[in-house]
């Protein structure tokens, strides 16, 4: 998979592009009809299969610091396009600029004559260009005499729910992981490089895996059941995703800490994903740190007895 962010290093494709449009936060089952569809028409034409998204996303640019957390980091979106088998992936700068776009800007200059995009592909609720006053309608009219098929692609619903990047957001905020993966397909996961932390959880017993997930404001917060992806090997493990209370004071930015059940190795710089299960209680202030062992004991008693049944599948 080829990632383009800048349009001036991109010179075409011989056959003429399949696109599919969108933000794809979570790349959940709605997003995925709208690339499987958007594969069929490549397929069917020939054509280099793409994704166009956005950074920062649109909700983001224009809500700032009042903007939803993010399902996935951009790092994670990326590598769950590469899975779909998406060839060409181009992320979009999301200014003032691009959002005061108007139709024929969008549809001709960029997508017909910079990108020479022959189908496109959305779901129902897209929107796009100024005040998002603009729709499928405009793309298929305004590409109708490029040559250019434009499709609207229906929503999945899921016990009597559209599946939403809004809906998973609520079901990992409230702790329902088993709701959130019907809706994704796939547990839901973060990824990122160990780094090195402060070495407390080493001085509890409890030495952790550190991931910087470079975001101020994440859907998760509290301990989990989890599963570690590292080496190509799954181990399993207790994580805590938060501000840390206990021993941290003022901490503004979450911190992803992964204590990985029989292990011992120095795995600082490698890349680790950690797959969520189930949410076992949320992140507590405690009074003292013997207070917190105490707890940490119990946490990891717990998560082994409910992992160790688990099987493994859907990773």
């Amino acid at each position: 998979m080829r990632l383009i962010r800048c349009l001036s290093d991109f010179k075409g494709t011989k056959r003429g592009i399949a696109l599919a449009i969108g933000n794809f936060d979570g790349l959940h089952k709605g997003h995925q009809a709208v690339i499987e569809r958007m594969e069929l028409e490549a397929k069917k034409y020939q054509l280099t299969s793409a994704v166009m998204i956005f950074e920062p996303q649109p909700l983001e640019f224009f809500s700032k610091d009042h903007s939803p957390a993010r399902i996935y980091s951009i790092r994670d979106k990326l590598q769950a396009l590469e899975v779909c088998g998406v060839e060409l992936v181009f992320c979009m700068k999301f200014n003032k600029e691009f959002a005061s776009m108007s139709a024929q800007q969008f549809v001709e200059e960029l997508l017909f004559e910079k990108l020479g995009v022959k189908s496109v592909t959305v779901g129902t609720l897209f929107n796009f260009g100024k005040g998002g006053m603009y729709t499928i309608e405009d793309i298929r009219q305004i590409g109708e005499k490029f040559g250019m098929k434009a499709q609207a692609i229906e929503g999945v619903n899921l016990n009597g729910e559209r599946v939403s990047s809004t809906l998973i957001r609520s079901y990992l905020q409230m702790g329902k992981l088993d709701l959130a993966k019907d809706a994704l397909g796939r547990y839901y996961s973060m990824s990122g490089k160990v780094v090195r932390g402060n070495q407390i959880g080493r001085t509890l017993g409890f030495p952790t895996a550190n991931v910087n997930i470079n975001r101020l404001v994440c859907p998760l917060r509290g301990v989990y059941a989890v599963a570690v992806l590292l080496g190509g090997k799954l181990f399993k493990g207790m994580a805590n995703i938060g501000y840390r209370p206990t021993v941290v004071q003022g901490q503004k930015k979450s911190i992803l800490e992964v204590n990985i059940f029989d292990f011992n190795e120095d795995i600082y710089g490698e890349n680790i994903v950690v797959f969520f299960i189930k949410k076992m209680r949320d992140e507590v202030k405690f009074s003292s740190i013997d207070e917190l062992q105490e707890t940490l004991l119990q946490d990891k008693k717990n998560t082994e007895d409910f992992l160790v049944s688990k099987n493994f599948e859907g990773f």
